[in-house]
């Protein structure tokens, strides 16, 4: 009879004490280097990471170490499962600069199972030993200073440098000076005439970003601008500091072609809108305005000179 009860309470402390272990939560946490001794400036891989069960919820970060001579250069999560679990970390990737042992404190992580309160588990510890790179290496002496080379003056060789260097001063003024004779003796490039000064600035315009770059008022500033410089050496008028009403006031008695001047009050008066009244012309009215532009100044251009005709001479 004592053996029963003896066997019947063996079987209940073994089933209660298999009863706790099975209330055990599932989780591991778990903190490694990928080395312990390193030399100065060596990186090292300082690894933290729980293993749990899905039902189990991590609300701990993955803090770096709390060390002031640990430097961290890299840092990346852990986030991963593993067959019926999950892997959940940080990886850290460390250098120090000075030598000694070192301690990695335990990490604190906070976790919560489904129905529970929440509950903390440790890391173990950790331990890095810095040793210096010549640790271990057998010093060299200090060495004896070299004597001093005697310094031997060559005459021969001092005097073809300065040879060559006044030869290379001399090169270098007989080319300035050829130069500049070489542009007085050029005959100035003949003058631009009104009609290639107006085309070539006009080109300019046409070639810029100003409208790229949203300036509209300053790209039509610049087109009226042209025309009106034109027409003051064209027809000898006040053009630049008229207005639109007052220049063409001032070449209609010129009685130019209808189309020349319906263009000039087309063109002139649409800068106008643009530069005043915000209109903004689109990307095919532009295009219109600038031919229209170049048209005028060359439908205003002077007819050439008749070439002379010479007179062929008879025999007597």
């Amino acid at each position: 009879m004592k053996k029963l009860l003896g066997f019947a309470l063996l079987f209940f402390i073994l089933s209660g004490g298999w009863a706790l272990a099975a209330e055990a939560d599932d989780i591991h946490v778990k903190a490694e280097v990928d080395k312990a001794f390193l030399t100065i400036g060596d990186p090292v891989t300082y690894t933290v990471t729980v293993e749990h069960s899905p039902d189990i919820q991590v609300l701990s970060n993955f803090p770096a170490p709390a060390s002031d001579v640990l430097e961290i250069k890299k840092v990346e999560d852990i986030h991963r499962k593993l067959k019926k679990k999950s892997i959940d970390g940080r990886k850290f990737m460390l250098t120090t600069y000075r030598l000694g042992e070192f301690v990695l404190d335990p990490v604190t992580i906070e976790y919560r199972k489904e129905g529970q309160a929440i509950k903390k588990v440790q890391t173990n510890k950790l331990y890095l030993t810095v040793k210096s790179v010549a640790s271990g290496e057998k010093l060299e002496d200090i060495r004896d200073v070299k004597s001093v080379i005697p310094f031997k003056f060559r005459m021969g060789k001092f005097l073809w440098t300065l040879v060559g260097l006044s030869l290379a001063t001399a090169g270098f003024f007989l080319y300035r000076f050829l130069r500049k004779h070489k542009a007085l003796a050029l005959p100035p490039a003949p003058p631009l005439t009104p009609e290639e000064e107006a085309l070539l600035h006009l080109t300019e315009l046409f070639e810029s970003d100003l409208l790229k770059r949203a300036f509209i008022k300053l790209y039509y500033l610049r087109l009226s601008e042209i025309l009106r410089a034109y027409f003051e050496k064209r027809y000898k008028i006040l053009a630049v500091e008229s207005t639109t009403s007052e220049i063409l006031r001032a070449i209609r008695p010129l009685h130019l072609e209808p189309g020349l001047y319906q263009k000039i009050q087309y063109v002139l008066e649409s800068s106008d809108l643009a530069k005043f009244a915000k209109w903004v012309p689109t990307p095919s009215e532009t295009i219109q305005l600038n031919k229209k532009a170049e048209e005028i100044v060359r439908e205003a251009a002077p007819a050439p000179e008749p070439a002379p005709v010479e007179e062929a001479s008879h025999g007597v």
